[in-house]
């Protein structure tokens, strides 16, 4: 068997296994063992990236996985695309990856959080002649203390939603393929662009990819404006949209990687579709 399809075959097992281990009795088990923005770490990514709650779920991204996967790494007339260990790294590199990128995303919101707070004190700053007599006479701005602490609780209460919903972004286990399945879709828009060793994207590929994209651009919480924790409980408020987009980003930096630092020439494989 082709070393590439090996690897490939060797993801879809331990996903398989892992899942059929987890009997009925045991859906949740270690559930909370997964990745969380909160408390995360390696071996909570690596965890989640191998975890899925039904066997749809489960269904679906093998599917995707060994579409792309076979595209990007057996299909590719690179003998260096044909390696056990880089399909192996390239699914924990764009699912930890995907991760990661979720990680920054909650700083951006925290940031975006402190601004609107920075913005509501410097407005409710006291500019009263009493105020300025008050500072003046202590040697300090007094005054801003209290109208700070006054500024940060109206803002809190009137931003609550976003505030919890911040809170529940970062509180939730994260699990499934789909971060490392948007990656190898990353990856494999890449490889058509850039890599002389793989085949062009068709106008049916281009399609679908742009329709899923484009619908994960429109769910995923991009800014503190879209962070709504309504959005969290509609009709597909457990599928993680901005994990998709990271994992995707994550994919196509790591073809570039690839195709543009690692040595690219291993000799060329001629190798049959039919």
């Amino acid at each position: 068997m082709d070393r590439a399809k090996s690897g490939l075959t060797f993801l879809i097992l331990i996903n398989v296994l892992v899942h059929l281990f987890r009997t009925t009795d045991f859906r949740h088990h270690h559930l909370h063992k997964t990745y969380r923005i909160t408390d995360g770490d390696l071996s909570s990514m690596l965890l989640s990236i191998i975890y899925h709650m039904d066997s749809t779920h489960l269904l679906v991204n093998m599917l995707s996985l060994n579409r792309y996967g076979t595209e990007i790494f057996v299909y590719s007339s690179s003998r260096r695309w044909h390696s056990f260990l880089l399909v192996v790294i390239s699914y924990v590199v764009c699912g930890i990856g995907a991760f990661i990128g979720v990680e920054l995303l909650s700083y951006y919101h925290e940031y975006q959080w402190d601004q609107k707070i920075q913005n509501a004190r410097l407005q409710n700053r006291c500019s009263h002649w009493l105020c300025q007599s008050i500072n003046d006479a202590v040697g300090g701005d007094l005054s801003s203390i209290f109208t700070n602490r006054l500024a940060d609780i109206k803002t809190s209460f009137k931003f609550a939603n976003v505030k919890f919903s911040m809170f529940y972004y970062r509180s939730i286990h994260r699990i499934g393929a789909s971060g490392v399945v948007y990656g190898w879709m990353g990856m494999r828009l890449i490889t058509s662009w850039f890599s002389y060793y793989h085949t062009n994207l068709n106008a049916i590929d281009y399609f679908f990819m742009t329709i899923a994209l484009a619908h994960d651009l429109n769910k995923s919480p991009l800014s503190l404006e879209d962070l709504r924790l309504s959005t969290f409980f509609e009709e597909e408020g457990n599928v993680d949209h901005s994990v998709h987009l990271m994992g995707f980003v994550s994919g196509m930096m790591w073809a570039i990687y690839q195709i543009l630092v690692s040595p690219q020439w291993d000799g060329v494989l001629v190798v049959g579709k039919g």
